[in-house]
């Protein structure tokens, strides 16, 4: 396989069936659009969807769509018989083991979409510290990881996974003290997670897709990406993260800091573990209004109505009552 890499891979074959009005057009043109923004591209003066996908290099032979432009552009949230490993998998896991789920989710769709999807799942469920403001009366909520070290793997994940398996899917799984990110595939071209960890030649699996997370802006640099991610650790001064490979996955690991004898996500008693101390604090403490609740959990009102709302939408809680006088249940 790595001796036919740079002529013969998963993501230059044609995608056999395939035709442009099913990808998405709308993240192709934004594609390109971004890439311009960055000056990463030129301006090609047209917004056509093919005349982009060909200046990106993602046709195959005969300007037939290739295998990278189906996984970087395919439309909706749809699992595509063909393409079965075009799937996320997001998992929230009650304390250090996998034996009881919070929240346990499965998407299907282009790579850019699976990113903001992850990434808003892990904005609901990351935990948060909380600091106040000089000058201010309110509180700031502040991630325990650093956001631009997590998108950093994330994008990694996507961008160097193996496709060929369709049996394989990215997998997130956030416990009480790690965040694990987890993809299909494993190491290259002599890289070890040693090698990763010190300055090294970019060897890209997929190059056509770094390409255009490279352009997107998804990507800053090639070759600096677990670099980029411990030197932002660093800053933050956080515990290292720590990279594992074996012969069918690559698993990138965050260890989450731990406040005031937990993981923390307010002040004055506040809830333990972001969303899902929400919904512990809810399931003890019914009927409560989100006025009541910031007051109870030390959180601001704007952070506990954003919870309220994922909560809603998740189907993990209710209101009851008037709008005035009614509050949360969980059912």
């Amino acid at each position: 396989l790595e001796s036919l890499h740079a002529t013969d891979r998963w993501e230059t074959q044609p995608a056999e069936g395939w035709t442009l009005d099913i990808l998405d057009s709308r993240e192709i043109v934004v594609t390109l659009e971004e890439s311009i923004r960055r000056g990463r591209s030129d301006d090609p003066g047209s917004r056509d969807p093919l005349a982009i996908l060909r200046g990106l290099g993602l046709l195959a032979r005969d300007d037939r769509l290739s295998r990278a432009a189906v996984a970087l552009f395919c439309k909706g949230d749809t699992l595509w018989p063909d393409f079965p490993q075009l799937t996320v998998r997001l998992a929230r896991f009650k304390g250090h083991t996998r034996n009881e789920f919070l929240d346990n989710r499965q998407y299907h769709g282009n790579a850019f979409d699976l990113m903001r999807r992850t990434e808003r799942f892990l904005l609901t469920w990351l935990p948060v510290a909380s600091r106040v403001i000089a000058g201010k009366l309110e509180r700031e909520d502040i991630p325990l990881l650093p956001v631009e070290a997590v998108r950093e793997a994330l994008a990694n994940a996507f961008v160097h996974r193996d496709y060929a398996s369709g049996g394989g899917a990215i997998a997130i799984a956030l416990y009480d003290d790690r965040l694990e990110i987890i993809s299909p595939g494993e190491l290259h071209f002599g890289l070890t997670p040693e090698k990763l960890l010190q300055p090294h030649e970019s060897k890209p699996w997929n190059p056509l897709m770094a390409t255009t997370f490279y352009r997107r802006g998804y990507i800053e640099a090639w070759g600096r990406g677990t670099l980029k991610i411990a030197e932002l650790l660093r800053r933050a001064r956080l515990q290292p993260f720590t990279l594992s490979s074996s012969v069918d996955l690559v698993a990138v690991t965050f260890w989450l800091p731990k406040l005031g004898g937990g993981v923390s996500g307010g002040v004055s008693g506040g809830v333990s573990g972001g969303v899902s101390g929400l919904l512990a604090y809810i399931q003890s403490h019914p009927g409560k209004n989100a006025s009541q609740l910031a007051e109870a959990t030390g959180l601001t009102r704007r952070t506990v109505e954003r919870w309220l709302k994922q909560l809603k939408l998740d189907g993990k809680i209710e209101f009851r009552g008037a709008p005035k006088t009614g509050g949360y249940f969980a059912p």
